[in-house]
């Protein structure tokens, strides 16, 4: 797990397996929760033998979960807080969510010192005694480094989702010098041998296993490996947050994302200013080197009048994203990164009651609604129903807890974060609007320039 190109000790992860006498009954239950769960040559209402126990897949069902979470050592409300933040990063891509509650919680965390870090696999938290834990954040606190929250909760919590080890591919696993990595991880782990094989070197059954289709080294679920250790030198770097590829693939194993938000699946925003745009790395808070860069030439599919510049961007869901024009509109494809066929579209005619021409902005929101702005108003757009809601447009101004007069009047560009809060610009200002408390926070508006580095200083198009 540890991003590192050196000789550099860590603590590693471990998936904690249940007891052996409750490996059959956790088995039978997975594939009862989710039919996928089962391996290759199993017929389903047959008795599982004993020999595919071990090759169950510990996926929850695929219409998605919502898991309880509770701190079975007792955390203040800051740390629970920050912790639950991570843990729901995921659902930004997939259909889970986690909730704090000390109602029967199913998954139990503990920070025990000198425990390292683990989690159970999936399904199998379902097994484990309700007074045990069922991941360990050895030692974690209000100091912990904030990349260590990217990289460990998100980490054990894809093993809650019954995400198995990416390191542990065939593939990886075939690289490896055997004895290296076994003295490797005895140094710097204290590992015995048969830890370092069930740990590092046996790779995954590939019967059981539902995958991307290559190896992904970046996976926020692949182990960090030295060149050292390599039988061609060369290291595997390991994932230090949620990738692409981690993003996709939940959400192609949990469809639905539960909480929307305006980062694309590789981690990035995207602002536009006329012909231009800036490509805003979220995590590290600041524009990426080399923009802003041409609008032309970057985006496949656009017609030539959206390279030069566009109204809105609203991004749907991990799939879809809209840009809209004048009077017109397009369908952009995260997943293939292009323009669907048979775009641009007339707004009017395919989105019911919603402004016909001139949107200012647009933001997808938690509750299920799209909020689209001209001028001084807006209009609340039901996703599911596809269509507005009715009563509206609506004025801005007393229907927006906090928004200065300013932003009462026009809304340049509006994004939404995945940590509760969304973003809205006018002029050379902006404000943060906290969407659980539905109120602006104090103290905004404020400076764009001074706050976004690298970003437009002022008049974002979208």
């Amino acid at each position: 797990m540890e991003h590192a190109t050196h000789e550099h000790p860590y603590i590693g992860c471990t998936i904690k397996e249940l007891p052996e006498e409750l490996q059959h009954a956790a088995a039978s239950r997975a594939i009862e929760l989710n039919p996928a769960n089962a391996p290759a040559g199993h017929t389903p209402g047959e008795a599982l033998p004993g020999r595919l126990v071990l090759l169950t897949g510990k996926r929850w069902p695929p219409a998605g979960k919502r898991l309880t979470v509770d701190f079975l050592d007792g955390v203040a409300a800051d740390l629970r807080t920050r912790i639950l933040f991570h843990m729901n990063a995921w659902g930004s891509w997939c259909n889970v969510r986690f909730t704090w509650s000390t109602d029967h919680p199913q998954v139990r965390i503990t920070r025990a010192p000198g425990g390292g870090y683990w989690s159970n696999l999936g399904t199998d938290i379902l097994h484990v005694d309700a007074s045990k834990p069922t991941m360990n954040l050895d030692s974690f606190s209000m100091t912990t480094r904030d990349s260590e929250f990217y990289r460990v909760v998100r980490h054990e919590t894809g093993h809650t989702l019954g995400f198995p080890h990416e390191h542990l591919r065939k593939e990886i696993i075939d690289r490896i010098d055997t004895a290296k990595a076994i003295t490797y991880f005895q140094r710097t782990q204290g590992w015995s041998r048969d830890k370092v094989i069930s740990n590092v070197l046996t790779p995954l059954n590939q019967s059981a296993l539902v995958e991307t289709q290559q190896p992904d080294p970046l996976s926020i679920m692949c182990y960090a490996l030295p060149g050292s250790i390599m039988k061609d030198g060369v290291g595997v770097p390991g994932g230090t947050d949620i990738d692409q590829n981690d993003a996709q693939f939940a959400g192609e194993v949990y469809p639905g994302a539960t909480w929307p938000t305006s980062i694309w699946p590789n981690g990035k925003a995207y602002f536009f200013k006329g012909g231009q745009y800036i490509r805003y790395d979220a995590r590290a808070d600041k524009a990426d080197p080399g923009y802003p860069a041409p609008i032309a030439g970057h985006w496949p599919g656009f017609p030539p009048e959206y390279e030069a510049g566009v109204d809105a961007l609203v991004v749907w869901n991990l799939n879809q994203a809209y840009f809209f024009k004048g009077a017109q509109y397009i369908r952009y494809s995260i997943q293939f990164d292009r323009v669907d066929h048979d775009f641009p579209r007339t707004i009017a005619g395919n989105w019911p009651g919603l402004f016909p021409d001139g949107i200012d902005a647009g933001v997808v929101w938690p509750s299920g609604k799209a909020y689209f702005f001209r001028g001084a108003q807006y209009i609340r757009y039901d996703i599911a129903n596809d269509k507005a809601d009715p009563g509206y447009p609506k004025p801005i101004a007393g229907n927006w807890p906090g928004f200065p007069p300013s932003f009462q009047n026009h809304i340049d560009s509006a994004v939404v974060w995945n940590n509760t809060k969304a973003y809205f610009f006018s002029g050379d200002q902006y404000i943060r609007y906290d969407i659980t408390a539905d109120a602006t926070d104090a103290g905004y508006p404020a400076p764009i320039a001074a706050n976004w580095s690298g970003l437009f200083a002022s008049d974002i198009d979208a």
